[in-house]
Formats: C-alpha cells, structure tokens, sequence
C-alpha cells in the first residue's frame, strides 16, 4: 500500500477506507481549522484535505496514544501528510486573544460524544520544527463533557484562552464514544501583541498561491476604497519566465513589488522588527489605517487557462429507507475533463458495498446502483473522478444515512426532530441503531418528549428509562 500512496494519495484515501480505515465526521469550522481553511481556499497547496477536511481521525488517548509527533496535523494520514508542514509562515492565522474564547464544530456525521478537549502550544514552541508533544501544554486548557449523546450537526464551546503573544497552535480532540478513535484539528492562531500587526495596519486582502502561471502571464491587485476602485494604486507582476511563475515564487515576487510600490499597502508576514516580509506562499495585505482603503483582490490573467478537471453530484437524498438489506441509488454525476469516474458506497466500518463505474468526458451519466445487504446507519458514496490523460484525482464525499423501517411502517419523525410533537402513538426514527419506536399510550405518553442533551433518561433505545415511555417495534 505504501507504493501506491506515493503514486497517488487519493487513491490511497480510498484504500484505506475499503480495508476498514476511518471515515470522515468532522472539523472545527470557527475559528477555521487548518484544515478547513484548505477547503475554502484560506489555506493552499494542501493536497487531498481539501476535499477532505472532516477525516482527520486517529486512534484516541492524545497525549499518551494518537497520532506520532510530527504527524498531529494529518492525524497520521499519509495522503494528508501536507498538513504537517510547519514553518512560521506557511499557515494562515487567525487573530485570538486570551480570555472568553468560543469554538465551533461542524460534523458531518454527529457521533456519540466521550469529550472535548483543547491544548495551547507553550509560549516558547518552536514554529519552525514538526508539531510534537513537547510543543504543547499537555495540560488541556478546556474540557467539554459530551455525556456519550450524539451532539447536533453544529455545536460551539465556551472556553477560557490562555494568555500567550505571536503565533500558536490551538489543538481540538474529539473523542467519540461508539469507536476508539478521536479526531484532531489544528487551529493557527496570532495572539495580541509578539507578530500581531501594529495598529496602524489592518489586513485587507491575501496573494493566495494558488496555480502555476506561464511566461506573459499577469498576476495584478485591485485596490478599493469606499467609492470604488483605485486603479492608480495597482501593482502589476508580469511572469518573466516559468521559474518566476511557479505559485511559491510569483506570490513572492507580487508581495515584495507591492512593498516597493506602495505606501498604504503591505504584502506578506510581519517579523519581530515589524516590518512586512513576502514569503514564498501565501502572503496577507494589509492597509495602513486612515488610508481609508477597504479591500484588496488579486486578479490573475492567463493567456490560455487551463480548464480544471471535477466531478459533482446531484440527485442524491441524505436518508434512505431499506428495503430488507437492499437499497437503488439513483444519480447523475457531471464530469468537467476527461475522466475515468468511480463510484464506491462504504458502510460506517468503511467495507465498500458496491461500485459503478464509467468514462465521462464534459459531460454528466445518469448512474443507477442497486445494493443488498446494506444495514441502517451512517454511509457514505466516495466518486472519484481519475483524468484518463494522466494527473491527480479529484473527488466528491457524501454522506448518507441508511434508514431501516420496522415492519409497522413509516415513522413521524427522526429523533430528536419534532420532540415536543410526541403523543401516544407517535412513530420516531433512532439514527443511532436505525430502530423505530412508538409512543406509548397515557399515561406514559408524557416522557416522550422530555429529552435534552443532559438529561436522556427517556430518549427512546438509549435512555436508562426508555422502556417507560416506549415500545420497540419489531
């Protein structure tokens, strides 16, 4: 397997996931993740995470088990392995400040939760080597009890930040409660004060290294004040040759052209001295304060553009009802290139249960799977589009969640959707083992719908006290 994740990390992600390895749930979305930032383009050059960012599952018990050092950002994955680049200036940060400090979390598939719990790099971590345990304070500043409930699609912590200056490392684990793994994100953070920009500047804009660009080409800034834009305050880069364009190399160069240029505007990362340095990757702008400048875009020209290979899906739904075992997928995917595509459905173990496949070329196919021996819980339908030319894979992840109807019927509501709808009689979908349930009849009709995510008790083939309120249908 080590061959082939060499040759192409997105296979690799699929093979790890049809020998049982991990499926993807989640990701700290507030402050951005590293790794979602690669997904929204805040991050670059980051390989297959961008599709990716909610994979970074590991074996739990971080700091005495997880992921090794040197390997904490990509949760030891090989095929996200760009993650773990650390250098003082290769992430993009976002600014904190000690004190009241919320973090939010977005799961794409919400598992029953152990805990939460977060660390701080010490004041003196070293950025310019890998992340290691000897980096942080094992000591995690905010713990979250997760009450072994499966939290909602969306939930944000309350915490208490340390005090630190400069840049830092804020480590998120999610240990979930029904495996024996965690998931781990990594937030890059510019505290007040060390290499937080003086007052007088305010980031306005950032030179995203995102292609390679040709000899001619022009990479160019668009400035704008409050009445629009300021032509007479653009700076413009013409690609001299092919090393200049590399994307590390022309971002560079546009920063340190700006700087010379321009006196409201800086481009690139501060140094202790103060000073704006361009560096060879992503570079913020930044607007002097009083220049009543508001945004900088940049704009790139390319004499012939190339066109991006990508597939997208359309036509799936999120839930699915079984019919013994046995399920039809209809969709359609739309191919951009000339690919080779492939559908693969793994189960939550990450067992694949059923693959098409076919050649598409600017165009979209409509594909029909019919699948058997499929059971009730989370899944999720990987298409991988391969150019047939040659080149890096692209692929799209959906999650799907199998429903199993007891022989009763249909159901009302998907717990905990529709709680204070519960009356006797009332039929509620588990997500959680994909059982139906049915109120049962006053008086014990009322503890349907006392249910909160601290107080279970009642939540129906969960709950200690469920069997007081419900009734399994077979």
């Amino acid at each position: 397997m080590a061959a082939t994740i060499q040759l192409n990390r997105l296979a690799a992600a699929l093979a790890l996931l049809a020998s049982g390895g991990v499926l993807a749930h989640g990701y700290i979305s507030q402050p951005e993740a590293r790794n979602y930032l690669c997904k929204t383009g805040g991050n670059s050059q980051c390989g297959a995470v961008q599709w990716e960012p909610q994979s970074l599952e590991a074996p739990s018990g971080f700091p005495n088990g997880g992921p090794a050092d040197g390997q904490i950002a990509s949760a030891g994955h090989t095929q996200f392995g760009e993650l773990n680049a650390q250098t003082s200036d290769r992430w993009t940060k976002r600014d904190v400040q000690a004190g009241p400090f919320a973090i939010s979390w977005t799961f794409t598939a919400n598992h029953v939760t152990r805990n939460w719990r977060y660390y701080l790099t010490k004041q003196d971590w070293n950025p310019n080597q890998p992340l290691s345990r000897a980096s942080f304070d094992l000591n995690p500043f905010c713990v979250i009890d997760g009450g072994m409930v499966q939290p909602p699609k969306q939930v944000t912590h309350n915490c208490v930040l340390p005090a630190r200056t400069g840049y830092q490392v804020i480590l998120g684990v999610w240990e979930v409660g029904d495996t024996t793994n965690s998931f781990y994100n990594l937030i890059d953070a510019r505290f007040e004060g060390g290499t937080q920009p003086p007052l007088n500047w305010s980031q306005g804009g950032t030179i995203y290294p995102s292609i390679d660009l040709a000899a001619g080409d022009k990479a160019m800034t668009r400035v704008f004040d409050a009445s629009g834009e300021r032509t007479d305050l653009q700076t413009v880069l013409t690609i001299a040759n092919t090393e200049q364009g590399q994307k590390n190399n022309w971002s560079h160069a546009l920063a340190s052209k700006i700087n010379a240029e321009q006196s409201q505007i800086r481009a690139g990362q501060q140094g202790t001295d103060g000073q704006f340095n361009p560096v060879y990757g992503q570079n913020p702008v930044y607007l002097k304060a009083g220049s009543n400048l508001q945004r900088v875009e940049i704009q790139l020209e390319q004499q012939q553009p190339p066109i991006g290979d990508s597939v997208s899906v359309s036509g799936l739904e999120s839930e699915y009802l079984l019919d013994n075992g046995k399920l039809t997928l209809n969709f359609t995917v739309a191919a951009q290139g000339d690919l080779a595509v492939t559908n693969t459905l793994y189960d939550h173990g990450g067992v694949a249960k059923g693959q098409s496949s076919a050649d598409i070329k600017d165009s979209s196919q409509s594909f029909t799977m019919p699948l058997t021996g499929l059971s009730a819980g989370h899944h999720q339908l990987v298409i991988e589009g391969k150019p047939k030319s040659g080149g890096a894979a692209v692929q799209q992840t959906l999650d799907l969640m199998l429903k199993d109807p007891a022989s009763g019927g249909d159901y009302q509501y998907s717990f905990p959707e529709g709680l204070k709808s519960y009356t006797a009689g009332t039929k509620v979908l588990q997500p959680k083992n994909g059982k139906i349930y049915q109120c049962k009849p006053f008086p014990y009709s009322g503890w349907c719908s006392q249910w909160a995510s601290t107080a279970t008790q009642y939540e129906p083939g969960v709950g200690s006290h469920w069997q007081e309120a419900w009734t399994q249908l077979p």
